[in-house]
Parts: C-alpha cells; structure tokens; sequence
C-alpha cells in the first residue's frame, strides 16, 4: 500500500497540494512557537546587572502562613514587603562587611519613565563607575547614572514620592543598560526610603545563611548566590514578565493553528475521496477491501505529513530570526533576546505535523473504506449526498454549537467575570467557531436560499417563476450552488473559519475593552477634570497637595494598593487589586456602580468590594482579608459593586491600606477632581495647571482619559489578529483556493454542457462568478452568526457585571477579510474555469470531457 500511495501522491499532485500547503505552514508555524517559547523559557543573560558585584545576597522576602482548607501551611509572599528587620541585618553584618540597597522613586525632570533613586553605596554593586566628577559628598548633591559631563555641577530638580527637590550633580557614571539611576548619599537615601530591600553580603555564604535562619529565616528573607542575584533585579523580573506574557499568544497561535491544519487537512482529503470515489470503486472491484482502502488514504496523508513536517521544519528554523526580530520591535522582548534552533524543537513540530495529519484524515479515510464497487460501473455524475454524512455534521454541530452556547450563557449568569475574559473564555468561543464550521456544509444551502429570496420574491410578484429572478445566469448559479452539495461545503467553510474565527475572538476582545472603558466613562462622568501622571510612574503626594489647596474644588485621591483574600474555596491566598480614598470624595466625585450598599458606609472598619469578590459576600457581612504587609483583618462589607475584572477591586480607608514598602512610599495613581458650586471653571483650571506644573503632572479631562483607553484597546486587539489570527486566516485562504482549483476538472463536462446550451464564455464565467460569491456570502453569513453568539455572550456578562455596556462587532475587520475571502474565490475558480473553456467549443468540451472520462 506504500507503493500505490506514493504513485497516487505522485500521480495526483494537485490535489495534495492544498494540504501540504497547509500542513507545512502550520508545522512551520509551530516550529517557530516551540522554538521562540523555550528560547522565553529563560531570561537572556543581561551582563552587569544590579548586585551582579556581591557575592551573596539577602532579599526582603516577608511571607504569611496560610493554611488551605485541606492541606499543609503554604508560605504566600506578601504584595508590600516591609523591609528586612534590623535584628537581621545586625546578624548578617557580623559576618562581614554589608551594603544596605535602598531604591526608591526619583526622577529628574526630563528622565525616563523608570528611573530610580539609590544609595551610591550601592552603585558599585553593579559595576558602576564615575565618568566625571565624584561622589555625593552632601544630602543635596546627586550622581547621574548615563550623565553627561557637563551637567557636572548644575544645579537639577528632581521628584521623589514626597515632592520636588533640588540637589548639584556632583557626577555622573556611564550609561548601564539594566536601569537608570539618581545616586544619593546613604543618609540621604535612608530618609527617602527606610526600608532595606537588599543586604549584599560580603562573609562567607555559610555564615550569612546561619545568621538570617536564626534571625527569621526563609519567612522574612531569602539568600541569594551565583546566577541566583539576578532575580533581585527589577530589570531581569521585568523581561521575566514581559517573556512570559510573549508564552501565552503565541502557544495559542500555535494550537490555534494546529487545530485549524486539521480543518484543512481533512477538508482537502474529503474533497480529493470525492473526486476519486470511481477510482477507488475499482480498487474495490479487483479485490481491494475495505481495510485496505482505509489503509492506502492514510498512508497518502503520511506521506504527506513527512513532507511537509520536512518543509515546515526548515521553514520554522528560518524563521525564528524574523520571529525574534518583530517581537523585538513590538516592545513586547528586550533588544538583546534571540531565538536558537535547538533539534528537540524541531521534532516535537515535525511529530504534531504527523499527527495533524493523521488525524485530518481519519473521517476520510472511514469514508473511503464504505465505497463499494459497483460504484464503479455507475454513470451518472451527480452527487450522492450521504444521510449518515448529513446527519454527522447537523449532530455534531448542534451538539458543539448548542454546548458552547449553553455554557457561555451559563458561564455568564453564574461567572460574569469568566466569561468577561477572553483567555478564560477562549474554549467557549473556539467550541462555537468548530459548531459554526460542523454546520457550514449543511446550513449553506438554506443561507443560500436565504440571500437568493428578494430576487425570487421580484419575480413571482412579477408573475414569473421565482427560478426566473435575477436572470439567467443568478438562476443557474443559484442552482448550481445548491446541487453541487460538495463544491458549495468546501468553499464556504473555509470562509466560515475565517469570519467566525475572526468575529468571535476580535469582538469579544473588543466588547470586554469597551466595557472597561464604558466603565471608567461611568465612573468619571461626574467629575470635571482629572489630573494624571506625565511621563511618570505615578503622581507624588506633593501633587495631591496642591491640588486639595486649589479653592473650589473636591479632589478624590486614589492611591493604589493590594488586598489578600481566599480563593477556590480557601485553597489558596492571592493579592487583589484595592485603592484607597477618602469616602466622602469617594461618593461626591466619582460615579461607582453600586449593587448594594452605599459608599457613604465606607470607614476605617469597613470595605467596599466588587461582587466577584471570593465567597460572594452580602452588604453587612464581615470578611476576613489581609492587607499588603499582611496584616490580618476582619472588615465589614459596607457596598458591593458591578466591576470587572481589570478594575479597582476592593476600596479601603488610609487605616487599612498599607502604601509603603521596600520601594518607598506609594504613588498616587489618578486625581479626580470635580468643581464645586458657583466655581468659575476657566479660573480653576488655570489654577489647577500651575499646581501641577513641574511636578510630573498633567491637567486633562475625562473625555481624553476615555480616548487614550480607546487607544489602547485598539491596539490590544490588532496585536491579537496579527499573532493568533493571522496565520489561521491564511491556512483557510489556502484550503479555499485550493478546494476551488481541485473542483475545476469535475466542472469541465458541467461547463460544457452550458456551452451547447448557447452560453457565451462570458455568462459562463459569469454563472461561475456568481455561484462563487454566493458560497462567499453565505459563510460570510454563517460566520457573523457565530460571532453574534460569541459577542452576544460576552455582552450579556459584561451588562449582567458592570451595567449597561455597548456589544462591538468588528465590521471593519470583517468586511475585509469577507473581501479577501471573495477576491480569493473568485480568481480560484474564474481564472482556472477560463483556462478551460479557452481556445474550444462546446463539442470539443464535451469530448474532451468524455474521453477523459
């Protein structure tokens, strides 16, 4: 059976091409995932990095025992670690000589976004060196890091958490490429941040670890040697974060891509049984059996499979570079990450690729062993549509289909903040794209009918046949369309894939960002203007000062912050995102949704909580939390609120918010600010202005808060189609293409028979044309139907979780790749029907069909 598979894929090339295409392309693109995702796995080496010059180091590390409901203390870190205790240090500087690390906010008027300030004790811990002037020898003297020379001696502002200050440049060092720096004297770094974050140590490794176990141990600090220092280093946690958020889209891409080679796959393979179920009828007739039948196709899909997995390995190999470069000039991997082609990379694809294979062509190959071999003295041409095929495909995808839509409806009621995510919710929506694609070969047909109606409609008021509507050449396409069972299924599932694919993910994207944004436009539709950072992490409290003395004005402050709670059902302790305010401005400013409550019951004992909350707590009830340094507490629920997940979670009073820690004290995220009555608008802004100037600030309103959130997630949603949907889209392009090229030998008798029946050339290209675009417009039709059920789904939690919120369905993208998707079709199928009836006649058509018949 080798033999006559390998002569089969030899001899019938064409119809193998498709999916080879296909096949090689996904195992290419896989390739290049596995690839690029162990390359992410860990972090590049960064050279000189922040303690990369101590020897051993010891890191605040401050954990709360918590106790799941079954099971041993688990040890949780908490968000705000508080410092490591002077006990501690004390134990660890008699070992040796020690350098305490104090890093906190300061940034000069025109630095970079993450610039910090630091001890210049600590500067030599990371290899700095003065490239002009000397070290802070006073509180009010600074060093740059990646300073100029002449701004040795200038006199420079700065702003650190407390406000803006001014210090002499007394040096500067050479640019270092894991941080940028303001060294201040040691003294001086103390007052702006006590606590000490990183002990360098200089004894013996031994010795510090014995004097940090007995002063706390592993509950309070963690020792560090060797390659272990780099996780001390924001800048190596920072590409840790930003390596492993590359992980999740593009093992998504690749899964997406893998499942959608299998469409193609089994897809082709149908067609190509279709074309040939007379050849395989006298395989049967000279003895073949079922068995051996079964065996030949899927031997021609392993054929296949080696050669494209071949192909799409040295594809993917070369690919990795390009992969490297545009995921570096995307933001989203440092400059220096680079991808190597490792041999167990390539092999793990080559044996997906085997795999898809295989399994796009088991249903195939079952249909190849039902043939039977009187099939092969049969004359006619017609297609014999299977009931059992029928009722596969309506089974099948109503049970898909209906489950899906059952469980996101359900989800959404009794999870609103699951389904609201899309990475949660990504099964839900990939089972209603397979639902829509089981369906597409047998709702094609009545989409058909369905977009053919107003013509058939004209003409029986006209008194007409309704076959007589739109002319000769609709009419025949129409029937066409609807007779030729196989030709019609392969052209508009592809086109299904595309526009569901497309439709159910980018809109439920793009409905869950506008919720968000709908959410903040709530939120702040009753304030003026809002005050929000320049250029910097956050605003000081100089800041907020200033802007509480501006007369007229009720400033709400909202300074971030973390609470802990029990999740899944008390098996594990995990942060919340929380912000503290002042609850009189909290009510008086900002619009939040409250469920249940009210806003003005929020004090020092009290909370105020999403309704996601773990537990489902009710207004008036206590909850047991720990705040960010740990601290347990037992608050009263005093309002509950429709937010989503991405939102403030949690509200508290200044006593149980804990806005300090190792890198300083908090920064105060966004000032809203509403005017008072019988405040003069025009003079209050210019008030505002000068409060804030210089200070890292600026004066906006909330129309343009809401337009940068627009932004943004317009952004979020063209980053997901080019790294998930784009090479999916371009697999069913393929396998549309290709499904229409392979039809074009069965349609050379079809098309010569219009030809004797007097058709020109050109309504014979025109008869193809229209059935092609009909095919289009109905997956195109059955594609937005699967995204009105996705994007229907996520609005329904969204509206049930955060209120009134718009459904957004991305018509744009839709109407272009439905474009694309007509374009393709309809040079796939006119361009080789051209190529048939060119240079010949009807007879010479007929004959030609016939003899190769």
């Amino acid at each position: 059976m080798l033999t006559l598979a390998l002569a089969s894929v030899r001899l019938r090339w064409a119809s193998f091409v498709g999916s080879f295409v296909a096949l090689a392309c996904g195992v290419a693109l896989i390739a290049t995932s596995i690839l690029v995702i162990a390359a992410t796995v860990d972090v590049p080496d960064q050279g000189r990095q922040r303690f990369s010059e101590a020897p051993v180091l010891v890191t605040a590390d401050l954990n709360v025992d918590f106790k799941p409901a079954n099971g041993d203390v688990q040890p949780t870190p908490v968000p705000a670690q508080p410092g490591l205790p002077a006990g501690l240090i004390a134990a660890v500087a008699a070992t040796g000589r020690t350098v305490e690390d104090h890093t906190f906010y300061a940034q000069l008027p025109d630095g970079p976004r993450d610039q910090v300030g630091r001890a210049w004790s600590s500067a030599a811990l990371g290899g700095y060196r003065l490239a002009a002037g000397a070290a802070p020898a006073a509180d009010d003297q600074v060093v740059i890091g990646g300073g100029r020379p002449e701004q040795v001696g200038q006199r420079v502002r700065y702003v650190t958490a407390d406000g803006v200050h001014s210090a002499t440049v007394s040096g500067v060092t050479e640019a270092e490429p894991y941080e940028h720096a303001v060294f201040f004297t040691d003294a001086q770094a103390a007052r702006y941040c006590p606590a000490v974050g990183a002990l360098a140590a200089f004894g013996p490794a031994d010795a510090v670890r014995r004097a940090v176990d007995a002063t706390g141990g592993a509950s309070v600090a963690r020792v560090l040697t060797g390659t272990e220092r780099s996780q001390a280093d924001p800048h190596h946690a920072e590409v840790s974060s930003r390596l492993d958020g590359v992980q999740t889209p593009l093992g998504l891409s690749a899964a997406v891509s893998g499942g959608t080679a299998v469409f193609v796959v089994g897809g082709t393979f149908a067609l190509s049984i279709a074309q040939r179920r007379r050849e395989l009828a006298l395989l049967r007739l000279i003895g073949a059996t079922r068995r051996q039948l079964r065996t030949l196709v899927n031997r021609e899909a392993l054929v296949v499979g080696v050669l494209a997995s071949a192909a799409g390995c040295a594809l993917g190999a070369a690919g990795t570079a390009p992969a490297g470069r545009w995921l570096v000039d995307h933001g989203m991997v440092p400059a220096e990450f680079t991808v190597p082609v490792t041999w167990w990379g390539l092999l793990v694809a080559a044996s997906i690729g085997l795999l898809t294979a295989i399994t796009g062509v088991v249903f195939s190959s079952v249909k190849a062993g039902l043939i039977s071999p009187g099939e092969a003295l049969a004359e006619a041409d017609a297609e014999r549509t299977s009931r059992l095929a029928l009722a596969f495909r309506w089974v099948s995808g109503l049970l898909v289909l209906g489950g899906g839509s059952a469980a996101l409806v359900l989800t959404a009621k009794s999870w609103p903040d699951t389904a609201a995510n899309v990475a949660d919710s990504l099964s839900l929506l990939l089972a209603i794209v397979t639902g829509c694609v089981l369906l597409a070969a047998v709702l094609a047909g009545p989409a058909i009918r369905l977009l053919t109606v107003l013509p058939g409609l004209v003409a029986r008021l006209r008194g007409r046949a309704v076959e007589d509507g739109g002319g000769i050449v609709w009419a025949t396409a129409r029937q066409s369309s609807l007779t030729a069972f196989r030709r019609t299924a392969a052209t508009t599932t592809p086109v299904v894939l595309i526009i569901a694919f497309a439709g159910c993910l980018l809109g439920s994207i793009d409905t869950i960002n506008r919720s968000q944004v709908t959410e903040v436009h709530h939120q702040l539709s009753a304030a003026d203007l809002v005050v929000t950072p320049a250029g910097t992490p956050g605003l000081s409290t100089a800041v907020a000062e200033r802007v509480r003395s501006v007369p007229g004005v009720r400033a709400l402050v909202i300074t971030p912050t973390s609470v802990m709670a029990t999740v899944a059902d008390g098996q594990a302790l995990v942060p919340f995102r929380a912000a503290t305010a002042d609850p009189t401005a909290l009510a008086e400013v900002d619009r939040l949704p409250v469920i249940a409550g009210s806003l003005a019951d929020l004090g020092p004992d009290s909370i105020v909580l999403s309704r996601t909350w773990p537990g489902s707590p009710a207004v008036g009830g206590q909850v047991s939390v720990r705040l960010a340094d740990g601290t347990p507490r037992n608050l009263r629920v005093a309002a509950l609120l429709g937010t989503g997940a991405e939102a403030v979670q949690a509200w508290v009073t200044g006593p149980n918010a804990v806005t300090g820690g190792v890198g300083g004290p908090a920064l105060v995220s966004r000032i809203d600010l509403r005017l008072l009555p019988g405040t003069d608008r025009a003079q209050a802004t210019a008030a505002l202005r000068t409060a804030v100037d210089g200070l890292g600030a600026r004066l906006t309103t909330p129309e343009e808060v809401w337009s940068a959130a627009t932004d943004s997630t317009e952004r979020d949603s063209w980053n997901a189609l080019l790294m998930i949907l784009g090479l999916a889209i371009c697999y069913a392009a393929i396998t549309l293409a290709n499904s229409l090229v392979m039809t074009v030998s069965d349609r050379r008798q079809e098309l010569s028979l219009l030809r004797l029946a007097g058709a020109t050339k050109a309504q014979v290209l025109r008869t193809v044309a229209v059935e092609t675009l009909m095919c289009v417009a109905a997956g195109t039709l059955l594609g937005v139907l699967g995204t009105a059920i996705s994007v229907g789904g996520s609005w329904a939690a969204l509206t049930d979780l955060v209120g009134p919120t718009p459904a957004v369905v991305p018509w744009t993208v839709l109407g272009v790749l439905a474009a694309a998707c007509a374009v393709i079709a309809l040079t796939a199928a006119v361009l080789p029907a051209a190529l048939a009836l060119r240079g010949r006649d009807g007879q010479g058509i007929l004959r030609g069909a016939a003899g190769a018949a």
